[in-house]
């Protein structure tokens, strides 16, 4: 990205009144998911059917509930400590009823001691990493981007973002880092169209070509030994993201203008089954 570039890539402090494209670091993520546009999350749901998009309860998992504070405990440690509270003892009991009320009508969220102990030990595994303090440092974190791309409104927010040169990093808690774990975790919960939405929503704004940008998968395992490793996707995969990205927008953008959210066939369609469950040769 040059200079130029980097000059009108300017992030606001302040929150859009309708919809703008930009950059903002002022959205909290609650905020940012309320905000209007398509995130990578929902092509998620477009990809399974326009029904499930429409009609999805987003509510917060108990795992996307660990993921937050993990990312809070890496890229913001300093207010880890302010938004977080341990639970010492039983949850059933009213006394630890009435300590987690109390902790959450301040703000904070509730974690387990083994939770937070997971955490932490994750924390000092990628503060560790040889690779990383060179990623983290000088990047954006956890900033809301605005765009639009093929006519929708989209958006993302990458955990990190080095605007001057073009990297783009995002932390996975997962239960395997290893280069074949990760490739299935990768193809089963298509992060392959996390990097490419989100190379294609930031260079939109840019003028500047997807390719510019690089994104890096920052993959730590929950329990021990909390090992790390640092992944890029190959052209490939890159490509297979962005045929299938495109794909959920055109898909949401006949759904939108149609104002037709079907769910499956309406046809009776032949099934097989999966290879694994079939004997017969």
């Amino acid at each position: 990205m040059t200079s130029k570039e980097k000059s009108e890539m300017n992030v606001s402090h302040e929150k859009m009144s309708g919809y703008s494209v930009g950059v903002f670091d002022c959205y909290t993520n609650a905020e940012y998911h309320a905000a209007e546009g398509v995130s990578k999350s929902d092509l998620d749901l477009i990809h399974r059917s326009p029904a499930h998009f429409k009609g999805a309860e987003r509510e917060e998992t108990a795992a996307m509930k660990f993921g937050s504070a993990f990312h809070s405990a890496v890229l913001e440690p300093e207010h880890f400590v302010s938004q977080y509270y341990i639970v010492s003892g039983d949850r059933r009991t009213k006394a630890v009823k009435a300590e987690i009320q109390e902790a959450e009508a301040a703000g904070k969220t509730a974690l387990t001691k083994e939770e937070f102990d997971a955490i932490s030990e994750m924390q000092n595994s990628v503060f560790q990493s040889r690779i990383f303090p060179n990623i983290r440092e000088g990047a954006v974190i956890e900033h809301s981007v605005f765009s639009e791309i093929d006519g929708v409104r989209v958006k993302c927010r990458p955990d990190g973002w080095q605007m001057d040169k073009g990297i783009l990093f995002d932390l996975k808690s997962t239960d395997d880092a290893s280069p074949d774990g990760f490739a299935r975790t990768c193809a089963k919960y298509r992060y392959h169209v996390q990097d490419a939405f989100y190379r294609n929503v930031v260079a939109s704004l840019t003028g500047e070509d997807a390719d510019k940008f690089s994104f890096i998968f920052i993959a730590v395992e929950k329990k021990p030994p909390y090992a790390v490793a640092l992944y890029s996707l190959d052209e490939l995969a890159k490509l297979q993201g962005w045929v299938e990205a495109r794909e959920d927008l055109r898909t949401y953008r006949e759904a939108a203008e149609t104002d037709t959210w079907r769910a499956y066939s309406p046809k009776i369609e032949t099934l097989s089954l999966p290879r694994w469950a079939v004997a017969v040769e």
